[in-house]
């Protein structure tokens, strides 16, 4: 199957579906995206979306790609249409086959969709400045100096970051349910996890990875770097 932007011949990829069933998501890592055919995302397991994650970790960079103007269906040709949703306060796009035969969105929208994304709060803003000036917008790679901005300047889009409580929720899905090896509930995520609900997302303040990955690339990159590197210990 060809990209539906790029044309490169995209890596299909089979995951854990409900019900024991196994399906197909098509992966193109040079446009940073995925093709999920009609109504197969409906079918993701919590260990098939933590499998995701770590990919999306893995492989994301900077700066982001772009697409093109007209994107077409690598199934049937048809031009792809664009649709724009909303999952919490954060906006997400995804192109669609108006004949139904699935959708292409980036890793990022992907992230936002599953709602593992979620804006700071104004005082989380005002925390991140006492430790570092400038940020990198997740969502246009741009610059944004937070001792004046509460938001990306450029494309308006809130100072996001990784929300983790999605992926302890997963965690504990995956213990009960036997969806893969049992999770020792003292390994480092789930305590990292436990003590961000305590306070907030600056559990991390003491990783200094946390920190270098935060000035190089973004929150949102920083938080998955961290949750790659977290799974890396459960497998």
């Amino acid at each position: 199957m060809n990209c539906p932007n790029c044309t490169t011949v995209m890596t299909d990829w089979k995951l854990a579906a409900r019900l024991g069933n196994q399906f197909t998501v098509d992966v193109c890592p040079p446009c940073q995206a995925f093709w999920f055919n009609r109504h197969e995302e409906l079918g993701l397991t919590s260990a098939s979306t933590l499998q995701l994650m770590k990919y999306i970790g893995e492989h994301s960079s900077a700066p982001k790609p772009t697409f093109a103007d007209r994107l077409k269906c690598p199934s049937c040709g048809s031009g792809l249409t664009l649709a724009h949703d909303m999952a919490r306060n954060e906006h997400f796009v995804y192109w669609k086959c108006p004949s139904e035969h699935g959708h292409f969105i980036s890793f990022l929208d992907f992230l936002k969709e599953r709602n593992f994304i979620r804006p700071l709060s104004l005082q989380e803003i005002q925390n991140l400045r006492a430790s570092i000036q400038e940020v990198r917008c997740s969502s246009c790679g741009a610059t944004v100096n937070l001792q004046v901005n509460s938001a990306c300047p450029y494309c308006h889009s809130p100072i996001s970051v990784l929300d983790l409580q999605g992926q302890q929720r997963m965690l504990k899905q995956l213990a009960e349910a036997g969806d893969a090896k049992p999770v020792d509930p003292a390994l480092p995520l789930k305590l990292a996890i436990a003590k961000a609900e305590a306070s907030n997302f600056f559990y991390v303040e003491h990783d200094s990875q946390w920190w270098a990955d935060v000035r190089d690339s973004n929150l949102v990159q920083a938080g998955l770097n961290a949750v790659s590197r977290w799974l890396n210990k459960l497998t």
